[in-house]
């Protein structure tokens, strides 16, 4: 085993998503952190390298289905972030080489199926290497493990808990992204969305059904118009899955826990948004897994490196507003937000500052290993981090 003379390595470097993660390292990481960046274009990484001045012995050419060139790179730091993706077709052999020599993980996955896949095949050989693993380290899914984590707090480990977050959005979709979305529907992983306790394993976390999880109308929460948030089948996993491993470390949520997410679209007098988002989610429900509608797609949204523009990136938002109850009626709520694009500038801030919080640690020599959610990994320490940082959190 090579010694690990990086922090941090960024694979993807090159990429939409990947090269904001590299810039915001460069200024953003504390000088005296060692980090790096691979890609498998030279041409490419050699020009992000000379725009972020980043030395010739600090860049590496990696094909992330080259298993060889995958572990000479992980051998060689503490933690790995990837933004590879999809991760189903790009991510296995990283995260195999991270539980083989016991290299930290991050990445910004949606994908909830591979990750249970790649969970049950590498968990106890990352448990032996000491690698902790931490997928969903992006917009999916930090801030639903927040406000649930958070929410959870306020209360004394009640009976039942029921955690509703409403988002407002602004911003655009990236090729990687759509490219995920699309390889959902042809590789079939959609089909295992409709299972919540998917990544829980053996838990004895209860959960129930959320009531109205899938409602589309005027929601009087909010007085606003709502409809089911698109991301909400993978945050609900990720949020089951904290509180799962909360529960195994003597912390739990509740006896059982119900969380969903919905859209916050629209004022009462101004249905329109309500109608437009209802539609693509139908639409994208019904017809996503026929052949001629995702060829349709592919041609209509951005190819994977492309994105929306830099002033959509920077005048985006995301704010959330959640809300826990009891069985009792208790009611305990927060807004989370953070200015920007949340599929570009946010996912990019999270998952670089989760890698800074990972590397910086204190409690580095104290880390679980094996496969955790952000929450269950970082904890507070987290969350005290991001808040340092710009995300904004009030009750």
């Amino acid at each position: 085993m090579q010694q690990k003379t990086f922090d941090i390595i960024l694979i993807g470097a090159t990429g939409f998503t990947g090269k904001r993660a590299a810039r915001y390292l460069s200024r953003h990481a504390p000088k005296s952190l060692s980090w790096g960046i691979a890609a498998r274009n030279p041409d490419k990484l050699s020009n992000v390298a000379r725009e972020l001045n980043i030395d010739e012995d600090k860049y590496f050419l990696v094909d992330t289905l080259n298993r060889e060139q995958v572990e000479k790179v992980i051998q060689q730091t503490k933690i790995i972030i990837t933004t590879v993706g999809p991760f189903s077709l790009y991510g296995e052999k990283v995260i195999a080489a991270c539980a083989k020599f016991g290299t930290h993980y991050l990445d910004i996955t949606g994908e909830v199926g591979f990750i249970k896949k790649m969970k049950d095949k590498y968990e106890t050989l990352a448990q032996k290497s000491g690698a902790l693993l931490i997928p969903f380290s992006g917009f999916d899914s930090i801030p639903a493990d927040i406000a649930a984590y958070l929410l959870s707090k306020k209360f004394d480990v009640p009976e039942k808990l029921n955690i509703k977050a409403y988002y407002s959005i602004s911003g655009g979709f990236n090729g990687g992204t759509i490219a995920t979305m699309l390889n959902k529907f042809e590789s079939g992983e959609y089909k295992e969305m409709n299972d919540p306790a998917l990544l829980m394993g053996n838990s004895v976390q209860k959960i129930h059904m959320p009531t109205h999880a899938r409602f589309f109308g005027f929601d009087q929460n909010i007085n606003r118009w709502s409809a089911p948030f698109i991301m909400g089948p993978i945050n609900s996993k990720v949020v089951y899955t904290s509180a799962s491993e909360m529960r195994k470390d003597g912390n739990p949520y509740a006896e059982t826990i119900a969380y969903s997410e919905h859209s916050a679209v629209g004022k009462w007098y101004n249905p329109i948004p309500f109608l437009l988002v209802s539609l693509i989610l139908i639409s994208l429900t019904l017809l996503g897994p026929e052949k001629w509608f995702r060829t349709i797609l592919k041609k209509l949204m951005p190819a994977p490196g492309e994105g929306p523009t830099e002033e959509q990136i920077e005048n985006g938002y995301f704010k959330m507003h959640a809300i826990a109850t009891d069985s009792t009626n208790n009611r305990v709520s927060l807004k989370m937000s953070y200015p920007g694009d949340p599929g570009n500038k946010t996912t990019v801030f999270l998952l670089c500052e989760s890698a800074l919080c990972l590397a910086l640690s204190d409690k580095s020599s104290h880390l679980k290993s094996g496969f955790l959610t952000p929450i269950s990994a970082l904890g507070q320490d987290l969350i005290n981090r991001l808040e340092t940082q710009g995300l904004h959190i009030d009750w």
